[in-house]
């Protein structure tokens, strides 16, 4: 197994805890959870939770994600987004499937997205960093 390729663990999450404040950019191969503040970049091959006394300003790539707090940036996910009905977004989501609970608030776009467009924008998101 080369150094790039790295399998993520079922049972590892990473987390922010309520009470704790992150600037800047996390990436991992594993679930995150937020219940803090974060603002900045993640990027996760796992899932991507933001409970329900998080707020998330930023951009997020993942695999999946429920967002039960707020967030307000830009999302890439490979799979699903989830707004759970205590929960608020801002911004652009791009998911193969999404879903929005009563009594969540939404208010931004989505562009529904194949798994080849996924790969094709982080591509570019990565590209784009290299610059």
């Amino acid at each position: 197994m080369s150094k790039h390729e790295v399998s993520s663990q079922i049972n590892d999450v990473n987390r922010i805890a309520l009470g704790s404040e992150f600037h800047g950019t996390l990436t991992s191969n594993s679930d995150i959870r937020i219940d803090g503040f974060f603002e900045g970049k993640i990027t996760t091959t796992g899932k991507l939770v933001i409970g329900d006394s998080a707020q998330l300003i930023g951009d997020a790539v993942a695999k999946s994600c429920d967002v039960w707090g707020k967030m307000d940036g830009k999302v890439l996910i490979r799979e699903y987004f989830g707004l759970r009905k205590t929960g608020s977004f801002k911004g652009k989501i791009a998911c193969n499937k999404v879903f929005i609970e009563e009594g969540g608030v939404y208010n931004g776009s989505c562009r529904i997205i194949t798994e080849e467009e996924f790969e094709a924008n982080l591509k570019t998101l990565a590209e784009s960093e290299e610059k």
